[in-house]
């Protein structure tokens, strides 16, 4: 009698589907649950550094209905409808804007909460702590990790930009 081997694991993100940071087809590969931890760090990393190129008024009444990726610029916009990092009484808005930018792209979290902690003058970024569940098939899991939300843009190549996890 033939037995089937049971694969365990959960299948990454399409884009790490196809390749991976060296340009490796990775084929049928499960993730175990670190990796998976890992994959949604990395995104979340690369869409939060990623800037939106709407203002904060069109942002905030699309970012459900539109796939905009991206967090608006913290810092500086000359309209003046963004952001200011440095400002810890605009953190719990900033907060907020994040935990809706992160439901609004990673549909494998639940339950997502971030607290600002604190701000950097000399890199200019924004020091955040994300905690949520992830719901993948049969994985349930609480995750809590810190990212660093940075003003200068980042390289639009994937695997080149470091998250903090």
């Amino acid at each position: 009698m033939l037995q089937r081997k049971i694969n365990r694991g959960v299948s990454p993100p399409l884009f790490d589907r196809i390749v991976d940071d060296k340009n490796e087809w990775l084929g049928n590969q499960l993730l175990d649950a670190q990796q998976l931890k890992d994959s949604i760090v990395e995104e979340l990393s690369i869409i939060l550094n990623t800037r939106c190129t709407v203002r904060k008024v069109i942002y905030q009444d699309h970012i459900q209905t539109i796939p905009m990726f991206g967090f608006p610029d913290f810092f500086g916009l000359e309209d003046l409808s963004n952001f200011d990092g440095s400002n810890p009484g605009e953190w719990p808005a900033a907060a907020l804007s994040i935990e809706t930018a992160i439901q609004a792209a990673e549909p494998r979290l639940r339950d997502i909460r971030v607290r600002v902690e604190s701000y950097s003058h000399v890199e200019q970024t924004l020091f955040i702590q994300v905690s949520a569940f992830i719901e993948e098939s049969h994985l349930l899991q609480e995750i809590h990790f810190p990212l660093a939300l940075q003003h200068r843009p980042q390289s639009s190549h994937r695997g080149e930009h470091k998250a903090v996890a």
